[in-house]
């Protein structure tokens, strides 16, 4: 009962919350900028993922027909948007990298072909490297096959990435400190010179830390989550181990979790998403009260 009440708590989220963050970037234009573009694509790959993962397992528990082991049709669905949120996640970490080793030349270098060659990569690679290949395994008769490609899937899509994801992470750690330390010691010298701190510069140091919070957060989870996949995965290739039944429905919903994190983070940490948040909050309260007044019958009501 835990793993079904969990499940369909965590996939409303994954959904609901990822079709805010596609509404919101989608309708304002103030949110058109290259970064949420990336945002928008992870968001459209969790919302596809959520939709397709849990809800097929809870109906395989009524309908033995359908196959939720690796040979089925629900593994090679719900594992390409899987793997289409990590390549999209692995492009949004690039395209930060890129901002915060050059700042200056970022505009000029990422232009819009780039950035929809980046968008294009991050679907077609899950495609051409996990689902085509994945329909040539497990047919009984080409064991080496599905072994090679078990292990390219999870080094690739899994393994590499959680790895990669906390060196890189690391790595922008260390410079954004060191940037924020020179920074700060002019905003001290300014100070010194002006008795006012410049205002734009604390903003812009401020907004640069709540990035990195951003994508400290999303990575923190991305790894914490899939360590369970994983380990599961590692069993079921080498044959070492076995999983049981319920670190199978953890890691269920750990995968679950993760993509429901994503649009949270945002919603809290990105600032021009905050901003809109509040905005339509504000929006469809007003609506509310226009409608409670125009259909009041208390015409001192309608007076105020």
């Amino acid at each position: 009962m835990w793993f079904f009440i969990f499940g369909w708590f965590f996939t409303a989220f994954v959904v609901l919350g990822n079709v805010l963050v596609i509404y919101l970037i989608i309708t304002r234009p103030r949110l058109h900028v290259k970064t949420n573009w990336f945002i928008l694509s992870l968001a459209l790959a969790d919302f596809c993922f959520g939709l397709s993962y849990f809800p097929m397992i809870f109906t395989s528990y009524f309908n033995a027909q359908i196959s939720t082991d690796h040979s089925g049709l629900w593994f090679k669905i719900s594992h390409t948007f899987l793997y289409s949120s990590c390549v999209n996640l692995c492009v949004l970490i690039t395209d930060k990298y890129i901002t915060v080793m050059k700042p200056l030349r970022y505009d000029s270098y990422m232009t819009r072909k780039r950035l929809l060659s980046a968008l294009a990569l991050a679907w077609i690679t899950p495609f051409l490297l996990f689902t085509v290949p994945s329909f040539f395994t497990y047919s009984g008769r080409n064991d080496l096959f599905t072994f090679a490609f078990e292990t390219f899937r999870v080094l690739i899509f899994q393994l590499v990435p959680s790895v990669a994801f906390v060196l890189i992470t690391g790595h922008l750690f260390l410079i954004a400190r060191s940037i924020s330390q020179k920074e700060t010691l002019l905003l001290a010298q300014l100070k010194f010179n002006f008795c006012e701190h410049p205002k734009k510069r604390v903003k812009k140091i401020k907004d640069r830390k709540a990035s990195m919070k951003m994508i400290f957060l999303i990575i923190l989870f991305f790894v914490l989550c899939h360590i369970g996949g994983n380990y599961r995965c590692f069993c079921f290739t080498f044959k070492m181990c076995v999983a049981s039944e319920t670190l199978k429905k953890v890691i269920h919903i750990c995968f679950i979790i993760n993509s429901a994190v994503n649009p949270l983070v945002y919603a809290f940490l990105k600032k021009d998403m905050k901003r809109e948040l509040k905005n339509v909050a504000i929006e469809q309260k007003l609506s509310l009260v226009r409608a409670f007044k125009r259909n009041s019958p208390d015409p001192a009501i309608e007076l105020r």
